[in-house]
């Protein structure tokens, strides 16, 4: 199977620059885990995709094959358009706060981000070490579970038996960003509710856990202090190889106190503990992915819909479920609790099968896994 990886994987003998001039010309010597358990299980990395800078906000080069005046999001937009367009049938990215989820979403294609820490991240960029996963693509939920496991290591029947007939216990929920999402995402996310709920039975819509509305704030905060340490300094010492967004950021999070930044840890601990108490009795919760449709090329999107669940290493998944008023994608993120991987990639291919997929861009070429 050819495979495309996110240029912040380390590749043996082949450029990997994270999307920076900070690190133009880097020929790293060694291959990351993820490549080299990709290439045991056979695949064929033929090539690096674009990365937002330093895995973070400014946007790459690369467009969205719907339409060549957006953007694919960020910060994984090479893999997940290069998947959209059919060049490649799956790809590897990553995520720290929506970097898988949402250019998932932008693009129509089916984006996994598993449990935090399931999926080695040595060999890769360090931004933030708490909050970096490992997330995949492909154009169905079954290809990217087949491509999970085999970046794992782990025999497919570790992630995946999805049995067709059963309906999976799910939950919805909006949380207090609700109003951020634009008109036609609510109408999709709401229509996609309720087609579920007619073929599966009653869908509950139950209250977060208690503080898990202020991980994005909190995730902002750990992603500050964090990456201001391993990225900071570098950018410090070549201010001109960087982008203003990214020496603004590290800057901010240079003011972040290790008391700080312990607190926030703490919290997080306290929020994973309770979010599992509460998603455990659930296969799935339904949520929104992202603001809406595909923004223009100045930014990669905003990633509030993901930042509760990346914060607290939620398995996340996002499938297309239709197209928005300018013809662009948008999609359906379900979200399971820690360690339910095998659980979550079951119920999304349910769902799956039930909403009608968006039809491929105009610039998509046959693929198959």
């Amino acid at each position: 199977m050819p495979i495309g990886v996110k240029d912040v994987f380390d590749t043996a003998g082949i450029p990997t620059e994270h999307g920076s001039a900070l690190f133009k010309g880097r020929v790293p010597s060694r291959d990351s885990d993820v490549v080299r358990a990709l290439e045991d299980a056979g695949a064929i990395v033929v090539g690096k995709t674009v990365t937002a800078e330093l895995a973070f906000l400014m946007p790459g080069p690369t467009r969205n094959p719907y339409d060549l005046g957006r953007t694919p999001g960020g910060s994984s937009m090479g893999s997940a358009a290069a998947v959209s367009a059919g060049v490649i049938p799956g790809a590897i990215g990553t995520q720290t706060n929506g970097s898988t989820i949402r250019p998932g979403a932008f693009s129509g294609v089916v984006g996994f981000k598993p449990t935090g820490g399931r999926l080695s991240t040595a060999g890769a960029l360090e931004f933030s070490k708490t909050l970096d996963q490992v997330g995949t693509f492909a154009g169905d939920v079954a290809s990217v579970a087949r491509i999970t496991a085999a970046v794992s290591g782990d025999p497919l029947d570790e992630w995946w038996s999805h049995d067709g007939e059963r309906a999976p216990r799910l939950a919805a929920v909006r949380t207090s960003d609700w109003e951020a999402a634009d008109e036609a995402m609510q109408a999709r996310f709401q229509s996609d509710v309720d087609e579920l709920a007619s073929e599966g039975g009653p869908i509950e819509w139950p209250a977060l856990p208690a503080g898990l509305e202020e991980a994005p704030e909190l995730i902002r905060k750990v992603m500050g202090y964090e990456s201001a340490r391993t990225l900071g300094p570098l950018a410090l010492s070549r201010p001109i190889d960087v982008s203003e967004l990214a020496r603004e950021f590290f800057a901010w999070g240079g003011t972040i106190t290790e008391a700080d930044h312990g607190r926030t840890l703490r919290e997080r601990l306290r929020l994973i503990g309770e979010f599992n108490d509460w998603a455990e009795q659930f296969d799935a919760i339904l949520t929104i992915p992202a603001t809406g449709e595909a923004p223009t090329l100045e930014t990669t999107g905003d990633p509030r819909f993901c930042s509760r669940w990346t914060f607290v290493g939620a398995p996340a998944l996002v499938i297309p479920t239709g197209l928005g008023p300018s013809g662009l994608p948008l999609g359906l993120q379900l979200v399971g609790a820690r360690g339910s991987d095998k659980r979550l990639l079951a119920a999304a291919a349910w769902a799956e099968s039930l909403l009608p997929a968006p039809p491929k861009p105009a610039l998509a070429t046959e693929t198959s896994p």
